[in-house]
């Protein structure tokens, strides 16, 4: 039985190295702050010495798939934000589980200054620029965001993605700013500036009726001469016969 007792040992260690003891990630934590991002994670199973071992490779799971979803293959792993939240992505190597939290906010609130505007439209086009401030759902800042502006009347002003509003035209009309889904309106009023050379003229009709005047014009023109042209043919042909 002494002599076994080394080899059991041996063969005790030799299997224990042949199994995941731990797993690390990198990174080892994400956030995300906007539903729709992606990001690419990597899972590293280790044996008792430190050891990585590629094989067998990661069963990949997310606790919530509300908040975050996790696509994989292999040990690399895409995770998704889905909603605001809290939950964690978990890698399964045989019977060892590491779990790596994953944080999801999202843009839910925007103040916006000036609150309301009063522009004028000049000769030289210019841009009013919004002090946009965007919040996630927990009430903490988000900056780097674009804030794209619409505007409800474009015959009154013009947004862009750069969170500025361009006068067109005189009236009233509201300004709609959208950072990654979450929404305020503004007032907008714009009045007239320009020179007078410089506004463009009313259309007080149709302008289509004259330019189907004209065609209607020269449709009967050429059909008269084309008649003409047929008579004068006819004409000749006869005399010739008389002949």
């Amino acid at each position: 039985m002494r002599s076994r007792l080394p080899t059991l040992a041996a063969l005790a260690l030799a299997l224990a190295c042949t199994r995941a003891d731990r797993i690390t990630f990198a990174p080892s934590a994400v956030r995300f702050v906007g539903a729709g991002k992606s990001t690419d994670v990597h899972a590293t199973p280790l044996d008792r010495g430190g050891k990585p071992m590629p094989e067998p490779p990661c069963a990949w799971s997310s606790t919530d798939e509300k908040v975050v979803k996790v696509a994989a293959r292999q040990n690399l792993a895409r995770l998704t934000a889905v909603g605001p939240g809290s939950a964690a992505v978990r890698c399964k190597v045989g019977d060892v589980t590491a779990d790596l939290p994953v944080e999801v906010r999202t843009v839910s609130r925007l103040t916006v200054r000036p609150e309301h505007l009063e522009l004028t439209v000049k000769d030289e086009p210019a841009a009013t620029s919004l002090e946009v401030l965007a919040f996630d759902d927990q009430g903490t800042p988000v900056v780097g965001r674009a804030a794209v502006v619409t505007c409800a009347s474009d015959e009154v002003c013009r947004g862009d993605a750069r969170g500025q509003v361009w006068p067109v035209g005189p009236g009233a009309t509201t300004a709609e700013v959208d950072v990654e889904g979450a929404k305020l309106a503004i007032p907008v009023k714009v009045a007239e500036g320009r020179s007078k050379d410089n506004i463009p003229k009313e259309v007080k009709e149709n302008p289509m009726l004259e330019y189907e005047r004209i065609v209607k014009q020269r449709d009967a023109r050429l059909a008269k001469e084309a008649a003409q042209a047929e008579a004068k043919a006819a004409k000749a042909a006869k005399a010739k016969q008389a002949k």
